[in-house]
């Protein structure tokens, strides 16, 4: 089972603001955290990962499918950061089952808002729309600050490989 802790905003949207189980993720890369993700005239679901804060991008019409578009969505960021596909099949398995939460953790709302604003900023900058891959791909990239500095992909693969 696999966690995904919202925003308020976010949990409205998905109309999933109310009887919230209090349930815990057995997925390796824990809760997930999202919110909106605004570029342009575009919306996006932005998530982050617990452990790693590696983040997942999904367009705001596949809400309605997140249950099977977001598993997806982590297996195809799991390989692209160089997870071996038996772990990833593994993650796949234990996702199979997804719940709904509140946010909980001020430092990853942070990183939420850090990777949010990391976003806008970067598409007000380039005349062409950024593809969710460029951006995960990017985020990925970004040094995490209250986590010494280290990158959400070093993050990822060291959870993978169990340490």
């Amino acid at each position: 089972m696999v966690v995904l802790r919202c925003t308020q905003k976010l949990l409205a949207r998905l109309k999933q603001a109310e009887n919230l189980p209090a349930v815990e993720s057995t997925t390796r890369l824990g809760d997930w955290y999202g919110n909106i993700l605004q570029l342009g005239r575009r919306q996006h679901l932005l998530f982050i990962s617990e452990r790693s804060r590696l983040s997942v991008v999904i367009p705001v019409r596949d809400g309605k499918r997140l249950a099977s578009v977001f598993p997806d969505a982590v297996c195809e960021v799991l390989s692209n950061v160089g997870v071996a596909d038996a772990d990833i099949a593994d993650e796949r398995s234990r996702m199979s089952e997804i719940a709904f939460g509140r946010t909980r953790n001020r430092s990853l709302l942070g990183t939420l808002n850090d990777f949010t604003f990391m976003a806008q900023v970067g598409s007000a900058r380039r005349p062409e729309p950024e593809t969710s891959e460029e951006l995960i791909r990017f985020l990925a990239q970004t040094p995490i600050l209250p986590l010494d500095g280290v990158s959400p992909i070093e993050l990822t693969r060291a959870v993978f490989r169990g340490k």
